[in-house]
């Protein structure tokens, strides 16, 4: 009796982990899914199917997996390929494992849902179809999208003590996502909760919480309403500035650098400023701006400065061609800190076959030294072409100061000696001495190779005869430049100058300030060899000038690219001119870390057949 009951124990044990045997010794015969509530961890599942296709890489025998996605009524390639990537069953191959393959399958219907949900459509339908052969799994699925939910009310409100900055103004009207009328999706939403948040940051409300922050979608009616309510509590300010690491120049002087004073609201674009305008001053090889919020107290953030010092001595040499210029050398040098207070100076020359400088300019910073300084300079400039030669000496005093990031005033003052000589005319010696004020916008969207940009610029200069001058006139130059994007690594390049000069018929406006066209800036026609005729049969400058260019480049790869473009000017005075001069042709571009190089062959359209073509090349940004 005991010997059969043991033996029927045995018996029932030994059929109980018989098939956990059989599982221990096959662990490939089931996928290995990991579930919670219904959910499978989509991150475990790719990692055992990526370790899966390591250790035991698929052969033919297994057939190939395919996702095929299809609307009815709506959908496009861009959102076909974003619910392929969305759905477990898009990262499988082939058909290894049919039970996995069948329960991602069956998943996918709910990835698609909660993935078209996202994206604002609420109602969609779906049939799906899995068909297998011996060569190749197909998973179909056909989507009836549905009209999608659209915003119908949107509310955000701005509480505490930060309401009324300008700001939130501006994030509504040009950066918010969430327009009315517009397809809500849950990416805009999350953008525009962080977007506010951070805005709050940036402003120095580091407490500001959202008191109500919710969206209802009403999908019988294709309708959302969203509700932000954003309270920004009071804000934090700066506390004291502490430069760590310098060792040469006043700490004084440092903390003029600093746009803001302790009890200051908190800004983070203050503390980037900081940062910009101390690397610009180039004292210093690192900088490091670092607020100490873990060190606030009563709101009160203290800002850390660590500092190490450049190279006090820079220098720069180099050698480059221009089809104005010819060769040339160049050559500078910087001191970049003379003494504690941060005076420094610049010493630029240039060398070349048709064209020598050289200029040393001494640089006094200001009261606010990040935004304004003092120049005092010296300068001798040379050039000889086929019509103009000069030699021009030159001292001259300018203030300079950055009102805004973008816009820059320069008045100056220069008294200038210059000595030129036209073909064919007798040399002329003029004494001038210049007042006058030179203002500067410039923006781009990237220093290398801007996509979109500006610069304006405008300046106005008078000099007056009898005080230390020989001439007397007044004369404005209005220029504007713009870069526009067409398509992706495709840009149209717009320039257009005036100049115009009020001067008596017998005042002598000196040759720098008289304009001939040709070269670079009128490219087909030679270097300055476009001016006013005179009764020696000979051309001269003349004192007011129309220049216009239109280009366009593309950008074939990282370094090369091609070009077209076409130049027009005319030059007048009171009773002469030109008739209008047309310069066309195409080139070679060359993406560069100092700006592009161009290699261009032109021909002056408004005179066929009496010119050949040139080559022009030169090297520069953009604008």
């Amino acid at each position: 009796m005991n010997i059969s009951w043991l033996s029927v124990t045995v018996l029932c044990l030994s059929t109980l982990m018989l098939p956990q045997l059989t599982y221990a010794q096959n662990p490939e015969s089931e996928p290995l899914i990991s579930e919670d509530k219904g959910l499978v961890n989509k991150d475990y599942v790719n990692k055992e199917l990526a370790n899966k296709e390591i250790n035991n890489k698929p052969s033919a025998q297994y057939p190939l997996l395919q996702v095929d996605l299809q609307f009815t009524g709506g959908g496009d390639n861009k959102l076909k390929e974003r619910l392929i990537s969305e759905i477990s069953l898009g990262n499988l191959k082939r058909d290894q494992y049919p039970a996995q393959t069948d329960f991602l399958f069956k998943r996918a219907e709910q990835e698609i849902l909660d993935t078209l949900r996202a994206l604002g459509y609420y109602e969609p339908s779906l049939t799906k179809r899995l068909q297998r052969s011996a060569k190749q799994t197909l998973a179909s699925f056909t989507i009836t999208l549905g009209k999608p939910v659209k915003i119908r009310n949107i509310n955000i409100v701005i509480e505490g003590d930060g309401k009324k900055l300008s700001a939130w103004k501006q994030f509504k009207k040009f950066q918010l996502k969430l327009r009315k009328g517009d397809r809500f999706t849950h990416q805009n939403y999350t953008d525009t909760v962080n977007a506010l948040n951070n805005l709050a940051l940036n402003e120095g409300f580091m407490d500001a919480v959202f008191t109500k922050r919710n969206f209802k979608v009403y999908p019988h009616l294709h309708a959302v309403d969203i509700n932000l309510y954003l309270d920004t509590k009071t804000a934090y300010q700066f506390g004291q500035v502490n430069f760590h690491g310098n060792k040469t120049i006043q700490s004084s002087f440092l903390a003029k650098f600093a746009e803001f004073q302790p009890g200051d609201t908190f800004k983070n674009a203050d503390i980037v400023a900081l940062q910009k305008s101390l690397i610009d001053s180039h004292y210093f090889g690192s900088i490091r701006v670092i607020p100490q919020f873990t060190e606030q107290k009563n709101k009160r953030i203290p800002v850390s400065v660590e500092l190490e010092e450049s190279l006090k001595h820079h220098y720069d040499a180099g050698i480059g061609y221009g089809t104005d210029t010819g060769a040339r050398i160049l050559f500078g040098f910087e001191n970049r800190l003379i003494n504690q207070q941060g005076h420094s100076y610049q010493i630029d020359s240039l060398f070349g076959e048709r064209a020598q400088n050289f200029n040393f300019n001494y640089h006094i910073p200001g009261d606010r030294p990040a935004v304004q300084h003092w120049n005092i300079g010296f300068g001798y400039e040379a050039t000889q072409s086929d019509t103009l030669d000069k030699t021009q000496k030159s001292v001259t005093a300018d203030y300079n100061f950055q009102a805004t990031p973008s816009w820059l005033l320069n008045p100056f003052v220069s008294f200038e000696s210059e000595n030129y000589r036209y073909k064919n005319a007798p040399q002329e010696l003029v004494q001038t001495l210049l007042l006058g004020i030179n203002v500067r916008s410039r923006w781009v969207n990237n220093e290398s190779y801007p996509t979109s940009g500006y610069r304006h610029s405008a300046t106005l200069r008078g000099s007056f005869d009898g005080i230390a001058s020989d001439s007397q006139f007044a004369q404005i130059e209005l220029a504007s430049s713009g870069i526009f994007p067409i398509m992706d690594f495709w840009r149209l390049h717009a320039k257009a100058k005036i100049a115009l000069t009020a001067a008596d018929k017998n005042q002598v406006v000196p040759a720098s300030y008289r304009y001939l066209l040709g070269g670079e800036t009128l490219r087909g026609y030679a270097f300055e060899s476009i001016g006013l005729p005179t009764s020696t049969g000979t051309i001269e400058g003349a004192k007011n000038m129309v220049l216009t260019s239109l280009e366009t480049d593309y950008r074939i790869s990282e370094y090369f690219g091609l070009g077209a473009f076409i130049d027009a000017g005319q030059l007048f005075d009171t009773t002469e001119s030109t008739d209008i001069k047309v310069g066309s042709g195409f080139g070679l571009r060359g993406y560069t870390p100092v700006g592009m190089a161009k290699l261009d062959i032109a021909w002056p359209v408004s005179e066929p057949g009496q010119q050949d073509w040139r080559l022009h090349f030169s090297l520069g940004f953009d604008i």
